[in-house]
């Protein structure tokens, strides 16, 4: 079997994908695996293991039923702590399985203050591995209302997680022992409040993020910036994060007489496991400090064996370990990777580190790319320009000196303050001159959420793509290429091929927001734009969260107009994250609305709005009513063969 072992790998997901995907395409993935399995293998032998591993995968991803849903109420649970404490400023969480049953539920806590001394008490017994009971209010996971919005009760549900129970005092619970893994769990909070001591806000959010694999502290424009440039494997934990780190500590013992060759990768063997579980333990990390062992253990024993097989054992390992891996983003997109790189081994021999690099980021971005369009709808194509100019910055300056400070802090603390501050100062005005600089390079191509159909057959034409270029078939590979760009541009053209037009009421909670797709996409226009309620913490939560995400997986990216009935937060909230996110042709408003923007266009009753030969008649208000609500500009117009009235809140 050897340098076939991806091949098992492939069955054993194809079976799971047959099982888990519901309606024809299970069919199709079934019919697709027949007719490899008969064709592509002369043996008897190799067609009977590669159905055997089908069949497990069949088994091994079986959905889990859910309990039925029911309202909240208050239960008694009992099981053990199988996850590490998360804890914030506003909540502490955690997870429990519960006993006698492959059910999970999460633990949450919320704060009423952010040093809370009830949250300190619950610390000290939910414990990793602690046997609990714990008695509190039930309930299912708020799922996706809208098309396109994240659904973090399937989010859970892929993790095995059906319940949330909140819990708001510790006599609601009763822990009792601990696993040796909490001490372990409690070694890393030590290391990482230790260097949170002696480095300042900025440096230890960095810190934390490349060297403890937890990016939750660093500025949210900062996240925002590095997805929109598809730049955010830089800050995940990854195969080049543990590749530097394993690469550092080599050289520190090896190239500097320290031990003998022999010597450091034994120490390689005890360390990167370390490493991984500091890191966070992610897929992602657990692909390359697996993979980093295995090699090792290879040379060691002087064992040769194909790359492919050493990470199709990884991957093999991996899912039969935790099933539920294969719908982790991280987990898709190192393998994705991983093999693309494989594949493309033959054209890395090019001896100019620029195309390398270069070589490199369009591979990887090419082989994830159906799959961020499944989940974030939009791709930058300028992303690579970036990619060639941080990737290097953060793998032989960034990346290093942060390892270098971490360990400093245990060392030398004032030296690793003083490198901090110096490194925070230039590191910042860096990213400052980018991120100023680069606000005409974010062209986003908003594709839209892309279906598994059309990923499928965009993956195959990648694979012929690569299959070609590494045997510098380069016409034939160029066609490949233009036929995966021409698939999206396809996919995007869609709409307007379609007669059919769509309204749809975007649920907001309270408030309104309505988006317009007129047929063959001639026009889109949204009607009232809710936001967030005042009292609310994040104040662009239902942009960002709600209509964004669904105009994104719709594939719009521009609006003919924006009627704004009047000026309620629950009406117009979201007028200023819309208008820097999206392109909009005009911003309408009454003549009694209090402008503020300076881009509002005043319309009257009587008045009529044309999107594409569609007529948007306002016919409210006439007179000023002394109130925004019985001011509301009311909106009638007719098309699909209805009549349409849209009153604000008259």
């Amino acid at each position: 079997m050897r340098g076939n072992c991806h091949l098992i790998v492939f069955a054993l997901i194809f079976g799971g994908l047959t099982n888990v995907i519901e309606g024809m395409l299970s069919l199709i993935f079934l019919c697709i695996f027949l007719f490899w399995a008969k064709f592509s293998f002369n043996s008897w032998k190799w067609k009977g293991v590669l159905g055997s591993f089908f069949a497990f995968g069949f088994i091994l991803f079986s959905p889990q039923h859910p309990p039925p849903s029911y309202p909240s109420q208050t239960e008694l649970l009992t099981g053990k702590i199988s996850a590490p404490i998360t804890e914030t400023t506003a909540y502490l969480r955690t997870t429990l399985s519960r006993e006698n049953s492959k059910n999970k539920a999460i633990i949450q806590y919320y704060k009423d203050e952010p040093i809370d001394p009830l949250a300190s008490e619950l610390r000290t017994q939910l414990k990793y591995g602690a046997f609990c009971e714990i008695k509190g209010k039930v309930s299912r996971p708020e799922g996706a209302r809208n098309p396109g919005q994240f659904d973090y009760r399937q989010y859970l549900e892929q993790q095995n997680i059906y319940h949330e129970v909140l819990i708001t005092s510790p006599d609601q619970l009763s822990c009792q022992g601990a696993s040796v893994f909490d001490s372990i769990y409690q070694l890393r909070a030590n290391i990482m409040a230790s260097v949170d001591k002696t480095l300042g806000d900025e440096p230890y959010s960095w810190a934390t993020a490349l060297v403890f694999g937890d990016s939750s502290l660093l500025p949210e424009e900062i996240m925002k910036w590095f997805r929109d440039f598809s730049l955010s494997h830089i800050l995940a934990i990854s195969g080049l994060h543990v590749g530097l780190f394993i690469g550092g500590i080599f050289f520190l013992l090896y190239r500097s007489s320290l031990t003998t060759i022999e010597q450091a990768r034994w120490f390689l063997l005890i360390i990167i496991p370390c490493y991984c579980f500091i890191a966070g333990a992610e897929p992602s990390v657990l692909r390359a400090g697996l993979m980093a062992c295995l090699i090792i253990l290879m040379v060691q024993s002087k064992l040769r064996i194909n790359i492919t097989d050493v990470i199709s054992l990884v991957a093999l390992f991996l899912l039969i370990l935790s099933p539920m891996y294969l719908f982790n983003l991280g987990f898709q997109f190192s393998f994705l990777v991983s093999f693309s790189l494989i594949l493309s081994a033959p054209i890395l021999q090019n001896k100019n580190p620029w195309v390398i690099s270069a070589t490199i980021s369009l591979v990887s971005q090419l082989s994830i790319l159906p799959i961020q369009l499944y989940h974030f709808y939009q791709y930058n194509p300028l992303s690579l320009i970036a990619n060639l100019i941080l990737i290097p910055y953060f793998s032989f300056i960034v990346i290093p000196l942060l390892f270098l400070i971490v360990l400093l802090c245990f060392v030398l603390p004032a030296f690793a303050t003083a490198i901090s501050s110096i490194f925070i100062t230039v590191h910042n005005k860096l990213l400052d001159v980018l991120i100023s600089n680069s606000a005409e390079l974010n062209l986003q191509w908003v594709v839209g959420k892309i279906s598994i159909e059309w990923i499928c057959v965009y993956l195959v034409i990648f694979t012929l793509f690569m299959k070609n270029w590494s045997v510098f078939k380069l016409r034939r590979a160029f066609s490949y290429a233009v036929l995966m760009i021409g698939l999206l541009m396809v996919y995007c053209l869609q709409p307007y091929f379609s007669d059919q037009g769509t309204v749809t009421m975007l649920d907001v909670g309270q408030g309104d927001a309505f988006v317009i797709e007129l047929p063959y996409r001639r026009g889109v226009l949204m009607i009232d734009a809710a936001g967030s309620p005042i009292f609310s913490e994040n104040s662009s939560r239902v942009a960002e969260q709600i209509i964004e995400p669904f105009l994104k997986s719709k594939g719009i990216s521009h609006l003919d107009a924006l009627i704004i009935s009047h000026k309620d937060q629950d009406h117009s909230g979201s007028i200023e994250p819309l208008l820097s996110s999206f392109s909009v042709g005009k911003l309408y408003v009454s003549s009694f609305y209090e402008q503020e923007l300076g881009l509002e266009e005043v319309i009257r009753s009587g008045e009529t709005i044309m999107v594409a030969n569609t007529e948007f008649h306002i016919i409210h208000p006439e007179e000023d009513y002394s109130s925004p609500n019985d001011n509301s500009l009311v909106v009638y117009s007719q098309f699909g063969g209805m009549s349409w009235l849209f009153t604000g809140d008259i």
